[in-house]
């Protein structure tokens, strides 16, 4: 490891040296699994410049890997937290930068670092702890999803703050089965659930992941929308005309303001009580919303 690399096995929340705000100091790693170009070509910023935005840190504290347009991954973390982020490839996908992407997971979390996984992400986390993915049964979810806590999501930090049933912006074709109860790095549980099950799990005391969007905005849905309504008409997602387009747009309107709100909250959550106990000095107590 270099000098600057944090070495969360050895991170103690001992010390008396006053803490920074956490937002000032906090550094992610930010793990894209999407190409550039389909994003930019929709007249969307990039995907990190979400990520800054629904987590409120500044774009230069998010180290972005753009692991699809073939950067390589790091031999050290030099980063407080990672998070992953969804695609329209599929998690099991037999391509060269999916299996490396998949056995860096295994080794973050073997160094104790923070995670918290996005849709394919999710998917791709879930199949490393030897569960499956594939195509879901109940076929695309695309737009607000409802999200319900399971008892254990109730009792989560991650979602502390929020209600037991909430909306969220989602888009995802592939749905996680077969979850083990446990893997190399301890309980795998199931924290939420929305038309599919296990939307949301935490694998051991580091990671956790969600297979909807919490860096989505009515936006970035819209702009999806857009160029896959055709497809959307076809599986029933959205109705034919212009007028039933236009009323799906303003659904995603008249959602956008509290989903936005409640996505802050849980990525402050994260932020607050996975992340912030790992940087040295502590700075758990310095988080201020």
């Amino acid at each position: 490891m270099t000098a600057h690399t944090i070495d969360h096995r050895t991170v103690r929340l001992a010390g008396a040296r006053r803490p920074l705000h956490v937002r000032q100091r906090c550094r992610l790693l930010f793990l894209n699994m999407q190409e550039q170009a389909p994003v930019l070509q929709m007249g969307l910023p990039p995907y990190r410049d979400w990520i800054a935005e629904v987590t409120r840190l500044d774009p230069d504290q998010i180290q972005v890997l753009n692991l699809a347009d073939g950067d390589a991954l790091p031999d050290t973390i030099e980063a407080h937290g990672i998070i992953g982020g969804g695609s329209a490839h599929s998690s099991y996908e037999q391509l060269p930068w999916v299996r490396r992407a998949k056995s860096f997971l295994a080794e973050a979390q073997r160094r104790g670092v923070p995670e918290l996984h996005v849709c394919f992400s999710h998917q791709a986390k879930s199949e490393v702890a030897g569960a499956v993915c594939k195509t879901g049964h109940l076929g695309r979810r695309f737009g607000i999803e409802r999200l319900t806590l399971t008892p254990a999501g109730r009792q989560d930090p991650l979602f502390r703050g929020l209600p037991d049933s909430f909306d969220t912006f989602t888009s995802h074709v592939d749905a996680v089965y077969d979850v083990p109860p446990a893997g190399e790095f301890g309980p795998i549980t199931e924290l939420a659930y929305g038309a599919y099950r296990n939307e949301s799990l935490a694998f051991g005391a580091t990671a956790r992941t969600l297979q909807i969007h919490p860096e989505m905005t009515a936006g970035i849905t819209a702009a999806l929308a857009r160029v896959r309504r055709r497809q959307l008409i076809a599986e029933g997602h959205l109705g034919p005309s212009d007028a039933d387009y236009a009323a799906f747009l303003e659904s995603l309107d008249w959602a956008d303001r509290d989903i936005r709100a409640r996505m802050r909250t849980l990525l402050d959550n994260w932020l607050r009580y996975y992340v912030a106990p790992a940087m040295t000095p502590p700075v758990a107590a310095a988080l201020r919303t």
